[in-house]
């Protein structure tokens, strides 16, 4: 690709006083997932003149015809990794950022993933199951980086944005407070993942709309946009660190189309993960690796 043609000042001339391309191009962004939501996600990183982007996702994850309708991507990319055919799509979009394409399985090889969280100023915490989360979560935590998760509630009926940030409830906190790990009752809505495509699995969720996985990534992008301003800001930045967000009425959940909360959840004095304790890094390792084994064994394939 020919970059010898892109001018900065007038790539972002309608949109400098707000990104501040100055400060976002000193950015690191790591995206982990990159489906239907975490593709969106690295979209508009690119979009804002994030400098790095970093793409990571499961090794031999590639793009399917059942993804197109709800991805970034199409049909010419059908069956390439889909870290590489979206790094090229960023390319398109901001010539000048540095993307890279990691194939990563996230859960098995924690020192590579340690490595690339060391490297973010941000970690957007895209993928579609518990362990990776948690995971991501551990290594986000002790790194001290600042990590933006998000859902898509079943049938897209609406969604969750969470931020993880130093001294601040972690997701293992939050999943606690929102009592993920037990089986929601008639009232809630199940938090499901962005990318929740696996036709020849299990069947567990109501597809969404990629209308409604859209609006909740691209919540989840401007969380993102609000911490970067907010460290010059603190008015640019968000007031709470999970963000609520109902596509549709929901009885006892969203009262309304496009209704929207932003909360407080608090940090547990007592988590396994950035809460204070008395036991030994050794006894938190296996304390730790029993949650994540437990989360594993809540996979449907358990």
């Amino acid at each position: 690709m020919n970059h010898t043609n892109v001018d900065p000042k007038e790539l972002f001339k309608r949109t400098a006083s707000i990104l501040r391309p100055e400060i976002s191009r000193r950015e690191t962004w790591a995206v982990i997932g990159v489906g239907s939501g975490g593709a969106r996600v690295a979209e508009e990183a690119a979009r804002f003149g994030i400098g790095t982007i970093l793409l990571v996702d499961r090794p031999d994850e590639r793009l399917e015809q059942h993804n197109v309708i709800r991805h970034v991507l199409g049909f010419p990319d059908l069956g390439r990794l889909k870290t590489e055919a979206l790094a090229d799509h960023l390319l398109n979009i901001h010539p000048d950022t540095r993307v890279e394409a990691i194939s990563l399985d996230v859960v098995a090889d924690r020192d590579q993933l340690t490595e690339i969280v060391g490297r973010a100023t941000q970690v957007h915490l895209c993928t579609d199951n518990e362990p990776s989360k948690h995971v991501v979560n551990e290594v986000a935590v002790k790194a001290g980086s600042p990590l933006v998760f998000a859902g898509v509630f079943d049938g897209g009926c609406g969604g969750e944005v969470g931020r993880v940030s130093a001294g601040g409830a972690c997701y293992a906190c939050m999943a606690a407070y929102l009592n993920r790990s037990s089986a929601p009752d008639d009232r809630q809505a199940h938090a499901e993942t962005f990318d929740y495509s696996n036709p020849a699995g299990n069947e567990r969720s109501t597809a969404a709309l990629n209308l409604d996985i859209a609006q909740i990534a691209l919540i989840q992008a401007r969380v993102g946009l609000m911490t970067m301003l907010g460290r010059l800001d603190r008015s640019a930045d968000l007031s709470g660190n999970y963000v609520l967000f109902g596509n549709r009425t929901v009885e006892g959940l969203f009262p309304r189309p496009l209704s929207s909360e932003i909360w407080q959840i608090p940090r547990d004095p007592h988590c396994l993960v950035c809460g204070a304790t008395d036991m030994t890094e050794t006894e938190l390792d296996d304390a730790y690796e029993r949650i994540i084994a437990d989360a594993m064994c809540k996979e449907p394939r358990c």
